[in-house]
């Protein structure tokens, strides 16, 4: 049995590599995560935006996601759980409340391809640092870049950009994005204005803080919504720090959201920026995170989650018509997923278009609102998709019924495919 196990992954590693010499290779990369993100946090936002229809990512722009040739779901689980059973242990729907991941350990499976603890940050099971796809474009000569609408060293960006044993290390993560792995573009919140007393330099040392005030680090650093703005239509040469005026998040983790800040940005104007910043001949690699849809359905809180995920798909709106002003599909891979569902929410029921639908959290029996080992949405376009179809296997599963699914580690495998790719198809001594 054990053999016959060895010589199965030797094989389908044989084909991977074989079919990957004939797929399209991408020049530019853009990994889009909604964090808690599970279907029916789509559903919900997909209703109240248009109705019944739940085909909502992008607008007018909007790829056709639900139809099977783009549409997967993803495994979530760290090597802290205990794997999936798609029968739901016999139909049990309190089966996905235990053994689910966390962001840090998603993160890590989506950057480098390798299941780890809960807590991790870009190393192994062992605490050893991981190479990770951003590191791995980096060296290919691209540019990279890592954006969030929570804070820059927050678990997803983290994970794609730094190496910590524990997510917790907010500030010693910070320190090696800036002097260590180094992406062009790195964003988000965290900045020392409006934290509360003693909070100040939760996420970033005053040290360090000083330095990119200063001028003595290798970013340029943006504070502003006018100077993410003018991004757009004058990016920066050399790299750039954003750390938009908030310790927290963008608009939807305030309590008070009709006091939300105008003067922040949103995160399809960073997302602008960055694309302009990044582009160049060579390609580049982006993780873009929407990452308070988790903290709203954490809370229970369908009208924040509602909100956050509409702000996500705002942001996949400017991404596709990025994509389309700049060599479309045949230039351009585009995967949108979750890390893992948070909140347990069921049951969507539309109404009218603008309303809130009805909605269920954790089960009928009790109010549960932590993350769940639930599948999670992958969508995907562009050049270099022909490799999560490979991995795609049909099941059936309790809650989802007949789907085409992955487990999260392969969208490394795809992306890291997709480079190989490019390396095969660039003329001799490039």
């Amino acid at each position: 049995m054990k053999t016959t196990m060895i010589m199965r992954v030797v094989l389908l590693a044989l084909c991977a590599l074989l079919l990957s010499a004939a797929f399209a290779a991408p020049k530019n990369i853009i990994l889009m995560i909604g964090d808690g993100m599970g279907p029916d946090s789509v559903y919900a936002a997909g209703a109240y935006k248009y109705g019944n229809d739940y085909h909502f990512f992008g607008g007018k722009e909007r790829m056709v996601m639900e139809t099977p040739a783009n549409h997967l779901y993803a495994t979530t689980y760290s090597s802290n759980g205990n794997g999936y059973d798609f029968g739901w242990a016999g139909g049990n729907r309190d089966y996905v409340k235990t053994r689910a991941t966390d962001s840090a350990a998603a993160a890590t499976a989506l950057a480098t391809g390798v299941k780890t603890y809960d807590a991790a940050i870009g190393v192994d099971n062992d605490k050893r640092p991981l190479t990770g796809i951003l590191e791995i474009a980096k060296a290919r000569g691209m540019k990279t870049g890592v954006i969030s609408s929570v804070p820059f060293s927050h678990a997803t960006p983290a994970a794609f950009a730094a190496h910590n044993e524990n997510r917790n290390n907010y500030t010693a993560i910070t320190h090696d994005m800036i002097y260590n792995v180094q992406p062009d573009v790195i964003m988000g919140a965290g900045h020392p204005d409006g934290a509360a007393e003693g909070k100040e330099y939760e996420y970033i040392t005053e040290a360090d803080w000083a330095a990119l005030r200063g001028g003595y680090t290798p970013y340029a650093l943006i504070q502003d919504r006018a100077e993410f703005q003018k991004l757009v239509t004058e990016p920066r040469v050399g790299k750039v720090f954003g750390a938009f005026r908030n310790h927290f998040c963008l608009k939807y983790c305030n309590a008070d959201r009709a006091a939300a800040d105008p003067n922040l940005p949103t995160l399809a104007e960073m997302a602008e920026g960055t694309l302009q910043t990044l582009d160049n001949p060579k390609g580049f690699f982006l993780m873009i995170e929407g990452g308070a849809i988790d903290w709203n359905n954490h809370a229970d809180d369908l009208n924040g989650s509602i909100g956050e995920t509409l702000a996500f798909d705002e942001t996949v709106a400017s991404v596709l018509k990025w994509i389309a002003r700049h060599g479309g599909w045949a230039q351009n891979l585009l995967i949108i997923t979750a890390d893992h569902d948070t909140g347990y929410m069921n049951g969507v029921q539309p109404t009218e278009k603008g309303e809130l639908p009805a909605v269920k959290w954790g089960t009928d029996e009790k109010k549960w609102t932590s993350h769940t080992n639930r599948l999670a949405p992958v969508y995907y376009q562009g050049a270099g998709t022909e490799m999560l179809s490979f991995f795609a296997s049909a099941v059936t599963d309790f809650e989802r019924g007949k789907i085409r699914y992955i487990d999260n580690t392969v969208i490394f495998k795809a992306m890291n495919a997709a480079l190989r790719q490019r390396d095969a198809a660039a003329p001799a001594g490039k």
